[in-house]
């Protein structure tokens, strides 16, 4: 979203040549280290959860999620390593935030508990840890609005109260020299 905005105001501010160029440094900027950023785990979350809730086992569920998000890779490994040496086991080899999902379930499934709970609330931990930065994001968008309102806004209003007056002031005072 963020490349076909700059893209957007590239094109606006320069043409096509601008638009190319913003487009291509926006997308370097993005895959810098090489990789795509990690796909986010909530879709994961909610897969499992309808999985879990309909009657299939973790493994089952886990297998299902890797099969409806093909290019999460860790999440695909996370279900391998489950299938080949156990849901337990393959915490240990798992890393980011599917870790967590694989060792929050193995601990659900070691204490008999229910895993279709436990998922429900680390997908309420997620949308509450969403919520709370995007409230901090806003929270903090006054300030950061600061400058560009100091430096756009606020001349256009200076010009637009005292330019009228001033234009009057210096007509009347060079009418006599006149």
């Amino acid at each position: 979203m963020i490349p076909l905005i700059v893209t957007s105001a590239g094109l606006a501010i320069g043409g096509p040549v601008l638009a190319i160029v913003t487009l291509l440094v926006s997308l370097i900027a993005r895959y810098r280290n090489g990789r795509p950023p990690a796909p986010p785990l909530r879709p994961v979350l909610l897969v499992l959860l309808v999985e879990l809730r309909a009657g299939r086992s973790t493994l089952a569920a886990l297998q299902q999620a890797s099969a409806v998000f093909p290019g999460h890779r860790e999440l695909a490994l996370a279900a391998r390593l489950a299938t080949v040496k156990g849901l337990t086991a393959a915490v240990d080899d798992c890393h980011g935030a599917v870790r967590s999902l694989m060792a929050q379930l193995a601990r659900a499934q070691r204490s008999g508990s229910a895993v279709g709970d436990t998922v429900r609330s680390l997908l309420d931990a997620d949308i509450a840890a969403d919520r709370s930065h995007r409230l901090e994001q806003a929270r903090s968008l006054p300030v950061r609005l600061i400058i560009p309102i100091t430096l756009l806004v606020l001349p256009g209003m200076v010009l637009l109260l005292y330019a009228p007056s001033l234009l009057r002031l210096f007509a009347d005072l060079s009418a006599p020299l006149s």
